[in-house]
């Protein structure tokens, strides 16, 4: 354990210590939820980038840019997607 801490980030150590020892099946999982959550987090930062750069240099016209077009569904599914493991860690969570 890690005692240079905060008060809250000494308690949550604590608690993953504690569900690890009972229930090491939801410990796994959250582990796995936050891992999947900072992927998801480095995919988004990354297509709101090219959304950007995309936006930047789009003609006049943006509707006739397809690959505008796709990058902005993927940003949209991606952030579902975000969303959807926000609310199955909040679950896991708790």
């Amino acid at each position: 354990m890690n005692f240079i801490a905060t008060e809250q980030g000494l308690e949550d150590q604590l608690l993953a210590k504690v569900v690890g020892d009972e229930r090491p099946d939801l410990e796994a999982e959250a582990t796995k939820l936050q891992a999947e959550f900072q992927a998801y987090k480095i995919q988004l930062m990354d297509l709101e980038n090219d959304l950007l750069n995309r936006l930047a240099n789009a003609p006049e016209d943006i509707l006739s840019d397809v690959p505008l077009i796709e990058a902005i569904e993927a940003t949209n599914l991606t952030s579902t997607q975000i969303n959807s493991a926000i609310v199955a860690g909040n679950i896991t969570e708790k």
